[in-house]
């Protein structure tokens, strides 16, 4: 009898370990061959003078990261990744609070608009920095230009003077993302129980206050979530600022350079692959402190 109970069971967990093994085992391998083996070796080629054109390789301690603080082009493109952060994070932020907040009131029309600021995010990013380069482009032929002298203003060189460049991608990168960022609030508020909003009205609260002191403090955790992308997201912008700056006058990049694009430069460009590990390394702890403070200034009391 007892051995009629515990075959069973052995066979129940021998098919659980073979299950085991035939689904997460694989996603396990290529997760380590596809994410971790690049990035520890990434952080070995770091403290070495590897070069693609040169066959020896040096190790070099600590050298490339002391270069970096050194190098202008370095500091140029971490100013404008900075700057870059600072523009979009808080307009995909409270943009698409914005918007969110007046679709949840939508109900019956609230779908289409969902659709609408969602079509640019599914939008692959190529044709879509192809299609701003086309706004952007200088003279009445670029949709931006022809409107602004339909207004009776002056035209604008978009992409040509360093200042405004970066600007005007940045406010493609943000239209780009920003269907994203609405879609997830409009989920997060909708899984607010309306129990709340019921008694915040009896209250005789107002809104605005039903806004801030019920719908934002619950929100917390998906603002967080979408604090976090949009960071990340900023940081490692490349395909927009090498496709909308090819062609123009600003082409070679250098004065829009971001970190990504300067990383590319070094890595592609210049083959210096041990210098370009540097600032990848540089890149993903800039982007670990970002996130922590995130963390800690939005953590839940």
């Amino acid at each position: 009898m007892l051995d009629a109970v515990i075959g069973p069971r052995q066979s129940i967990r021998r098919n659980k370990f073979f299950f085991i093994l035939v689904v997460f085992v694989p996603v396990v391998i290529l997760f380590l061959v596809v994410r971790v083996i690049p990035m520890l070796a990434t952080l070995g080629m770091a403290f070495t003078s590897h070069h693609l054109m040169r066959p020896v390789t040096r190790f070099i301690w600590f050298e490339n990261f002391v270069r970096l603080f050194g190098d202008e082009m370095f500091l140029l493109a971490f100013r404008n990744s900075i700057q870059y952060i600072l523009i979009a994070l808080p307009a995909e932020i409270l943009l698409g609070l914005l918007i969110a907040l007046m679709l949840n009131n939508e109900l019956r029309t609230g779908g289409y608009y969902q659709t609408l600021f969602f079509i640019p995010y599914i939008l692959p990013m190529v044709p879509a920095a192809i299609i701003w380069q086309w706004i952007y482009a200088p003279g009445t032929f670029g949709l931006a230009n022809f409107l602004l002298e339909f207004l009776g203003f002056q035209r604008v060189g978009w992409l040509i003077h360093p200042r405004i460049a970066l600007n005007a991608i940045i406010v493609m990168h943000v239209w780009k993302n920003l269907g994203f960022f609405v879609v997830v609030f409009l989920v997060g508020l909708k899984e607010i129980p309306n129990d709340f909003r019921d008694a915040a009205l009896v209250d005789g609260a107002s809104t605005l206050q039903r806004i801030m002191r019920i719908e934002l403090p619950i929100m917390k955790p998906v603002i967080l979530f979408g604090c976090v992308m949009a960071s990340i997201w900023a940081l490692s912008a490349f395909t927009e600022v090498y496709i909308m700056t090819q062609g123009t006058d600003v082409s070679t990049g250098v004065e829009i350079s971001v970190l990504v694009f300067h990383l590319y430069t070094e890595g592609f460009h210049y083959f210096r692959m041990g210098y370009a590990a540097a600032i990848s390394m540089f890149l993903f702890v800039v982007s670990m402190v970002l996130v922590l403070i995130q963390f800690r200034l939005l953590r839940e009391r």
